[in-house]
């Protein structure tokens, strides 16, 4: 899976996604599945034009910063989350074909919306520490409240 948090330097871009076979209703950033034969990246960047119709020349420095592992007990979940901000005089997207887009301010409390696990644990750190530098981390949990975060 890929995710991409969104930011335009004030504010971080999250979408209520409502139905996926994957996940309950919650707060996520954009994204989906990686495809056979596909780059991260390149999922990721797709994802991007069908979710919000952008492309790579409306985003700037389009890096991915956590890959996540989680072991549900059933099968191991990868989420590869990207942050990107958009490119100076590009409209912010404010509809995605998956659910409600809202922008929230950078340093909102968002700890009480609803997100998968890692998208919380990911969502938390790049809040507090991440979105001040360019490091990639590595987040495992093994399982509920064992978590642990390094870098790559």
């Amino acid at each position: 899976m890929t995710t991409v948090f969104l930011h335009d330097g004030e504010r971080v871009l999250l979408l209520h996604r409502e139905g996926s076979r994957v996940i309950e209703d919650s707060w996520v950033g954009i994204g989906g599945h990686v495809e056979p034969g596909e780059s991260v990246e390149d999922a990721a960047l797709r994802e991007l034009a069908e979710e919000v119709g952008l492309r790579r020349n409306d985003l700037y420095g389009l890096l991915l910063r956590y890959t996540a592992t989680r072991e549900t007990g059933a099968e191991t979940r990868i989420v590869h989350y990207f942050t990107a901000r958009l490119a100076d005089g590009v409209a912010a997207p404010t509809r995605c074909t998956e659910g409600t887009l809202h922008w929230f301010a950078l340093d909102a409390d968002l700890s009480k919306l609803p997100m998968p696990p890692t998208g919380r644990i990911v969502v938390d750190h790049w809040q507090r520490m991440g979105r001040f530098d360019v490091k990639t981390r590595n987040v495992r949990m093994d399982r509920p409240g064992a978590v642990s975060i390094a870098p790559g």
